[in-house]
């Protein structure tokens, strides 16, 4: 199997991944909105939308692409900062609901920028150490 082959593989199924966060966070939205007494918060209604534009699509974009696989690290990296994001979101949401609010939930926007750095960082090392002879 070549190197390309195993791209479409990593690309698809990290694709896959993604678009199932996509629908368990869309179903926990519509889960948590049928017990919230009618009170709604677009953190938790576009929650999904993290794992949609920044996971699968990008993961899909990569595929039919025909992209080399991205370092591991990277990805790694790119997976849990939009985990970050996500469950920051999702907590603001729930804070939302219930009526209250937290100093803290700005850590999870900061903590996924720092991790987002983190994959472009070893994004960039593995580009450069392919480039070097």
């Amino acid at each position: 199997m070549s190197t390309l082959d195993n791209s479409y593989k990593t690309h698809a199924s990290s694709a896959r991944r993604y678009a199932i966060a996509t629908l368990g966070c869309g179903l926990f939205a519509l889960v948590y909105a049928q017990f919230s007494h009618g009170v709604y918060s677009p953190f938790m209604t576009y929650m999904f939308a993290i794992p949609l534009l920044g996971g699968a699509c990008v993961m899909l974009s990569l595929y039919l692409a025909k992209a080399r696989p991205l370092p591991r690290s990277s990805r790694q990296a790119w997976a849990l900062a939009l985990g970050a994001l996500t469950v920051g979101s999702c907590l603001h949401g729930i804070f939302d609901i219930a009526g209250t609010a937290s100093r803290y939930l700005i850590a999870y926007p900061v903590i996924a920028g720092l991790l987002a750095i983190v994959a472009l960082a070893a994004l960039i090392r593995n580009h450069a150490r392919r480039s070097i002879p």
